[in-house]
């Protein structure tokens, strides 16, 4: 772990609900999570860029000779601007340059999307992306990789994944890329396999799914948390919706009461605007980094991904982390005692959590959880909490209070 993610996992440490500079506190890490260009400049110097790291001109030519000793095209006003505006790059197909022009192995190419891109490693249940792996794997050049590439059937990804049907996981995939000692072995699969291709993140929306019925099927996890906050004629076994019970598990789901009938169930506390999403509390949000707001797990987004429809990797994965961190901690509340309603976590348990979610991840071929990933933060903040479902939802809820805050202001 390198200073920088000590630095923010210390942060996680020391950083609680209970403190009364809590916001002040959250404002501090919001801030603190680096830029694109700043992950760049380490990942140049590890690769042998001794000049001046506040030189941009250096710093562009360095990255541009390599690319150019490689063969490979890129435009240095991007790079440029990268260091001068701080913007972060999401544009997959330069990140896979820069795998072939520093010649990454798969594992640096791994760590390369993992900490400084933020993204999902190569997607091998994605046809281009799984000749990339290959060529990178057999120290192939990018040009040796657009020329499979033209010779190889092309899938979008984005078709409907049918689970009644023969469906090809991605790990099965790489197992045949891994096998493979020739190109041609290579074209033959892909051609073989090519309609397998036409859709993605099988795996990944096959844990989603499970989760999910664990957690909204019929006496599943949400209904029967809720009722230990609210009474059974209170609390309903009908289905809900999507919404009700994300809102549930982000902590949004308090209501008001009649302290003369505690039957009655009073207006929410937190009121939402729409159905759909919770962008309306994350933008323009101090609390909350551009890169949390981005595909941030909604009713849309989880509702295409039970019905096996096409959804990015960031809403893929986002959705697996919260869906997975809920249901961990849930299932210990549950099996505590039966008047308690917090649950208060064992030594062990974090690193548990942590390690269920990350196999879950690694499964599917995404990246664990990072610190320096701002999204993955929260849930690495909350897991080290004595009280960690708790911590999660009081950091939602400050989100929420710091949102309604800004508004007020402005009004």
């Amino acid at each position: 772990m390198g200073e920088y993610t000590r630095f923010l996992s210390a942060k996680g440490y020391d950083i609680s609900p209970e403190d009364e500079n809590y916001t002040q506190e959250l404002l501090e890490v919001a801030k603190s999570f680096r830029t694109f260009d700043a992950a760049l400049d380490e990942f140049i110097v590890q690769k042998g860029y001794s000049g001046d790291i506040t030189d941009t001109d250096s710093k562009v030519k360095f990255i541009k000779d390599r690319f150019d000793e490689a063969g490979i095209s890129v435009e240095a006003r991007i790079l440029r601007g990268w260091f001068n505006k701080h913007t972060q790059a999401d544009k997959r197909d330069i990140a896979i340059k820069f795998c072939f022009a520093f010649q990454l192995t798969p594992e640096e190419t791994q760590d390369f999307f993992r900490r400084v891109y933020l993204q999902r490693n190569l997607d091998c249940h994605n046809i281009m992306e799984a000749i990339y792996y290959y060529c990178i794997s057999h120290q192939l050049t990018y040009s040796d990789a657009q020329a499979l590439i033209a010779k190889a059937p092309m899938q979008d990804g984005k078709g409907h994944i049918n689970y009644n049907a023969d469906v090809l996981y991605t790990g099965t995939i790489i197992k045949e890329l891994d096998r493979f000692q020739s190109s041609e072995e290579l074209l033959a699969f892909l051609a073989e396999s090519s309609e397998q291709f036409g859709y993605n993140n099988a795996t990944a929306k096959k844990y989603i799914n499970e989760l999910w019925r664990r957690i909204a099927g019929e006496n599943g996890l949400a209904y029967r948390e809720i009722c230990r906050y609210v009474s059974r004629k209170k609390g309903s076994d009908k289905q809900r919706s999507v919404q009700d019970i994300l809102q549930q598990i982000l902590g949004f789901f308090e209501r008001d009461e009649d302290p003369d009938d505690k039957k009655s169930v009073g207006p929410a506390i937190y009121r939402l605007e729409g159905d759909r999403t919770f962008q309306t509390i994350l933008k323009t949000n101090d609390l909350i980094h551009p890169l949390v707001r981005k595909s941030f797990p909604d009713r849309q987004g989880l509702e295409g991904i039970i019905n096996g429809n096409w959804r990015s990797n960031e809403v893929v994965r986002k959705a697996m982390i919260l869906l997975a961190f809920y249901s961990f901690w849930t299932e210990r509340l549950l099996k505590s005692s039966e008047s308690s309603t917090v649950y208060i976590a064992k030594p062990d348990d974090a690193p548990r959590c942590i390690a269920s979610i990350n196999r879950l991840l690694l499964d599917a071929s995404y990246p664990e959880l990072y610190e320096g990933n701002p999204y993955d933060w929260i849930y690495l903040f909350a897991a080290q909490d004595s009280e960690p479902l708790d911590a999660f939802r009081s950091f939602m809820r400050e989100v929420y209070l710091n949102k309604e805050a800004a508004d007020d202001e402005q009004q």
